[in-house]
């Protein structure tokens, strides 16, 4: 008499595993989004570079000495280009310079990647000398100076605003040896316009110059 009850409740628990297995037999479906980015390029080069010896010897606009202007004399000369393989990189040669010798270029520089950029600042690479530390000092043989680009937001070419237009002057310090010709190249870094990186850090995270 008592199977029938130990029947009944084995039956009742097989329907409520029953159940439960039905409870948890859920359909799934695993989705997968792709997509595609692309992502802009920051790049510049430059474009030109126009010295202003090309006769007599120049002055600069203010004359820094307490004595009068000397006789112009037609006997250094400074020669600039564009590197042909890197863009990015400009090249300056002073022959037959001499202490005060002075010089002046126009120099243009575009942006020519896909996003705006900002001039973090520039570098002098000094092939033969030590480039001195301000105008009329004694610490080096050349003093160079970047003039009105440093911190100047360009906007991809052929915008208006997508190229600029600086000054690059150089003086030949006291220190200068003689029979030398003084060779540098001058680099600027690019930042794109919503960091705010230092001239170092801009350098450290360009491609290898």
């Amino acid at each position: 008499m008592r199977t029938k009850p130990l029947m009944l409740l084995t039956c009742l628990l097989l329907l409520l595993l029953g159940g439960t297995g039905v409870a948890y037999a859920l359909w799934s479906e695993v989705l997968t989004v792709e997509g595609t980015v692309y992502t802009g390029e920051v790049y510049g080069k430059w474009t030109s570079c126009i010295c202003t010896d090309e006769g007599l010897d120049p002055f600069p606009p203010t004359w820094p000495y307490p004595y009068p202007k000397p006789q112009q004399k037609d006997v250094g000369s400074t020669a600039c280009s564009i590197d042909a393989k890197d863009p990015r990189i400009l090249h300056l040669t002073i022959s037959n310079g001499y202490p005060s010798y002075w010089g002046n270029c126009e120099v243009h520089f575009a942006n020519t990647g896909s996003v705006p950029v900002v001039i973090a600042g520039y570098k002098v690479i000094a092939k033969n000398f030590t480039p001195a530390s301000g105008n009329g000092t004694e610490d080096g043989e050349i003093w160079v100076k970047y003039w009105d680009g440093v911190g100047t937001q360009m906007e991809p070419c052929p915008d208006d605003s997508c190229e600029q237009a600086s000054s690059l002057q150089f003086h030949v310090e006291q220190p200068a040896e003689e029979n030398e010709t003084y060779i540098f190249q001058v680099l600027v870094c690019l930042r794109q316009w919503n960091e705010d990186a230092d001239l170092e850090q801009c350098l450290a995270a360009a491609p290898s110059y």
